[in-house]
């Protein structure tokens, strides 16, 4: 774990400082032109980008030693604060710079998280990778929350440059830690053989696919998150309009704090602890537990302490998925698929987040409003309420009966609910197993 530890502590330091630097640019914005179109500009040029450019890191990831594709991904992202400290610096910062600077680190990032899951299983035990995931989920969630939080308190007194600048010394810290791990421990050699390397790029970036695909136990785990993250953020993303409907900012704030700290804190217990002894029913039970929130939320009627309490489980629930689950895609993929199959892994669970957001406020205005005021004003409008608040709640209450019908046909395929039983692990296969052609690993049957 030494060396895992020394790269984990890095990437930390670093997520703070991109945390930061994107709280500071989304306020720069807001200040400069007052538009709520120009921030979702922003956001949509700091995914897209990335989300296109997996496919093609997964194959990059598995061809080469994945410490040098992290160091090379935090290089490549560190140049966005680099030209855009320079051009404020200089005077000449304008909206659409920040638009691609923003756009080229979100193609860099793309091999970060693909090649930090898979160089895991590398330098971590096979019991002890679900410590290692959770203090991963723990670095995260205190990027996100110390981010925003000296961001917030910096930005005042530093400035967007002050801001900028300190992202590039935590990019420092990171390269620093990276450089120094190949000191304690020699250089890990690429898993992908030659003949592997020689394969047309988009017949590589297809085996992630193939490799779920031939898998039931997978495929059907991969389809749940699909809709289990569609269900959460459709919900999640109108919280802050339902509090704000009738309660000042600070309540928000309160709320999304002590969330914060249910991540944090479970993550730290996550990091810590033994892993789960069935994984696959500690996610389906963490969805459950999450739908049950979700309908706590919607008959809340904004209630700021029953929504702290609320979104302190739900987001402590996702430092226990986020630790779990990829604990169990690296046990079940070879390490020399893992970088394209993880890349897969995030593109569909990142494509739902587009979908949620677009759907979200067309069914609270056309959809919910209307039921919360007309037809079900008498019955499902006296726990959700009227008006906006009362349609946003109706979304919550459909969002969390969704998403148990979610997990109840999940849990319907046997190859899902006896995946760990059933699917071998990668190294439990047999050492004469054949490669099947187009695949670096035999499909399982299931």
């Amino acid at each position: 774990m030494r060396v895992f530890n020394l790269i984990w502590s890095g990437q930390a330091i670093s997520l703070i400082g991109s945390a930061m630097t994107t709280f500071g640019i989304g306020v720069w914005i807001f200040a400069h032109t007052g538009s709520p179109t120009a921030f979702a500009t922003l956001i949509l040029a700091g995914s897209l980008p990335g989300l296109l450019t997996l496919p093609f890191a997964g194959v990059i990831i598995d061809r080469f030693d994945r410490r040098r594709v992290m160091l090379l991904s935090d290089l490549g992202t560190a140049l966005g604060p680099l030209v855009l400290l320079t051009l404020s610096l200089a005077g000449g910062l304008e909206l659409w710079h920040l638009y691609v600077m923003v756009a080229v680190s979100s193609v860099f990032k793309a091999f970060q998280w693909p090649a930090f899951a898979s160089l895991v299983s590398q330098l971590v035990s096979k019991d002890q990778l679900s410590k290692a995931n959770g203090r991963v989920g723990m670095a995260e969630a205190v990027g996100m929350v110390f981010g925003d939080l000296l961001g917030g308190a910096l930005y005042g007194v530093l400035g967007l440059n002050g801001l900028l600048l300190v992202d590039l010394s935590t990019f420092l810290v990171a390269t620093c830690t990276m450089l120094l791990s190949y000191r304690l421990r020699a250089a890990i050699p690429p898993v992908r053989s030659a003949d592997a390397q020689r394969r047309p790029m988009l017949s590589e970036m297809a085996q992630g696919w193939q490799f779920i695909r031939q898998r039931r136990g997978l495929l059907g785990l991969l389809l749940f998150f699909a809709g289990y993250n569609l269900m959460m953020e459709m919900a999640l993303v109108l919280l802050a309009p339902l509090v704000l409907s009738s309660h000042p900012p600070s309540a928000l704030g309160v709320i999304n704090a002590v969330g914060a700290v249910g991540m944090i804190a479970v993550s730290g217990i996550m990091s810590f602890t033994r892993q789960p002894k069935h994984l696959v029913r500690t996610i389906l039970a963490v969805a459950v537990l999450h739908s049950f929130l979700l309908l706590g939320i919607g008959s809340s009627h904004g209630t700021p302490w029953l929504l702290a309490i609320c979104m302190f489980g739900i987001l402590g629930g996702y430092a226990v998925t986020n630790a779990v689950t990829p604990t169990l895609w690296q046990r079940k993929t070879p390490v020399e698929l893992q970088g394209r199959v993880f890349s897969i892994r995030r593109l569909l669970a990142w494509s739902s987040g587009p979908i949620a957001f677009a759907v979200a406020g067309p069914l609270t205005e056309y959809v919910g409003t209307p039921l919360a005021d007309g037809p079900l004003a008498d019955s499902a409008g006296r726990i959700t309420g009227t008006g906006t608040g009362g349609g946003i709640s109706m979304v919550f209450l459909l969002s969390g009966v969704l998403l148990l019908a979610v997990v109840a046909i999940t849990c319907v395929p046997r190859a899902v609910r006896r995946m760990e039983q059933e699917l071998p692990d990668a190294d439990e296969k047999d050492a004469d197993e054949k490669e099947a052609p187009g695949l670096a690993v035999a499909a399982t049957p299931s």
